[in-house]
């Protein structure tokens, strides 16, 4: 009995630790993204590959084109973005603002920490776009401006 109160209180305090993220849950996305898709699709489909840049390759591309997208919230975004030319898409609202997503550039995601831009990334690439980055670490791990 008693291994089995203490495996419950374990349990509980996992589940507790786990739900106390800032960040919106990838989920949430996942279950538009079945509105958006049929399943049947989605099996059949074959996906790019998602590569993970840093910010300095980051910014070397948004040089040369690459699109930049934010997909923190409004009210992150007001404390601060990567660059003035970033262009934010919440994470939420990407199902509804797909087509605001151009096809023929390289697509450089980014949030807080990475979580969500990944997300984001993968719901792209299942979306038909082939060319989406994941910028690593989020606004988290970009360098300090000089």
């Amino acid at each position: 009995m008693n291994k089995f109160l203490a495996i419950s209180f374990c349990a509980m305090l996992l589940t507790t630790a786990c739900n106390s993220s800032e960040e919106p849950k990838p989920q949430a996305v996942a279950k538009k993204v079945e509105a958006v898709q049929p399943a049947a699709a989605v099996v059949e489909q074959k996906v790019a590959p998602i590569t993970t840049v840093d910010w300095q390759k980051a910014f070397e591309m948004h040089k040369a084109g690459a699109v930049l997208i934010d997909v923190r919230t409004p009210a992150e975004v007001a404390k601060g973005m990567a660059a003035p030319t970033a262009i934010n898409i919440p994470l939420q609202e990407m199902p509804q603002r797909l087509s605001e997503f151009p096809k023929d550039k390289d697509l450089l995601i980014y949030c807080r920490s990475g979580k969500r831009s990944m997300a984001a990334s993968k719901f792209l690439v299942e979306n038909g776009y082939t060319r989406v980055f994941n910028v690593e670490g989020g606004i988290l791990a970009l360098p300090p401006q000089n």
